[in-house]
């Protein structure tokens, strides 16, 4: 009776091996499958059987798979969806790229994939660089902070990545300047979006000088407009207050332009700048000298 127990229970255990191996056999057909198709390019058929492999259990892990994928959506994205800057299938290829990377403990085509992701990334960074208006900024913002998370597969360098994030929100904050500018009430909150995007720049590069040069305009600008459209009618008290206000934004406006004088003392726009703050809170003598120093450089051209 032990006898046909152990011999039951061998029975079971090899049922279940022969199974198991049926199961992983039959997904390592489903990438074989999506290859094939991919290779008649049937992507659709290809698509649907990856993806089934890479769901799967057993195949999950599976490094060439996910390598696979990724090429597979990649060339999904370059021949339907290349117009499309919210494109879904470059991002399944991104993160297939990525996850074949983690999973490729043999290093066999980290390289590769590392090489596409490059490749998808930049495509990323021109489409958000092409979304720069009113009407696409979000998408803008999206395609960028992803170009950053994948970029830094290729490049992990702190540095450069922050040069061009940089350069991303310098751009977005003129954007907002010019979309505030267009339309002051109705689209007062674009002004502190500006100041936002500055503020992140000049908390990596404090000696930026676009950054601390623009700054400065903001807030000088935002006192002219200030004493600009104050209504004469007012009563003294209001009048005061305006006073106050624009006093307030010019002193907010002077450090940043004082940043941007030390770091090119030679700029035309900046010497003005500093001439016309020091003249609005009644510092002349400070006033005469920036205006002095730019009829001097004036002189030089």
């Amino acid at each position: 009776m032990i006898i046909k127990m152990l011999n039951l229970k061998r029975t079971v255990c090899l049922t279940m091996l022969l199974v198991i191996a049926a199961l992983a056999e039959a997904q390592q057909s489903k990438v074989s499958a999506a290859y094939a198709f991919f290779q008649q390019d049937q992507l659709d058929s290809a698509r649907a059987c990856i993806d089934a492999a890479v769901q799967h259990p057993e195949t999950s892990a599976d490094a060439q798979a996910w390598y696979l994928r990724g090429f597979i959506y990649k060339t999904i994205y370059n021949k339907q969806e290349r117009s499309n800057k919210l494109s879904p299938s470059r991002l399944e290829a991104l993160t297939s790229f990525k996850k074949s990377t983690t999973l490729d403990t043999a290093q066999g085509n980290v390289q590769e994939c590392i090489k596409n992701v490059k490749y998808l990334a930049t495509t990323l960074y021109n489409d958000a660089a092409a979304s720069l208006d009113s009407i696409d900024y979000k998408i803008a913002i999206g395609n960028f902070e992803k170009f950053k998370e994948y970029y830094l597969l290729v490049d992990p360098t702190p540095a450069n990545i922050q040069q061009k994030d940089i350069a991303f929100s310098l751009a977005m904050a003129a954007l907002y300047t010019q979309i505030f500018e267009s339309n002051k009430k109705g689209k007062a909150e674009f002004l502190k979006m500006a100041k936002d995007a500055y503020n992140r720049i000049l908390a990596i590069d404090p000696n930026n000088i676009g950054a601390n040069y623009n700054m400065g305009v903001l807030y000088y600008n935002q006192a002219v407009n200030l004493i600009n459209q104050s209504d004469y009618d007012l009563d003294i008290v209001a009048l005061s207050d305006i006073q106050d206000n624009s006093i307030n934004l010019f002193k907010e406006s002077l450090p940043f332009m004082e940043k941007a004088y030390e770091l090119d003392p030679k700029r035309r726009e900046t010497l003005l700048g500093l001439s016309g703050i020091y003249f609005s809170l009644n510092e002349f003598e400070k006033s005469n000298m920036y205006k002095q120093k730019l009829e001097e450089l004036e002189k030089q051209k």
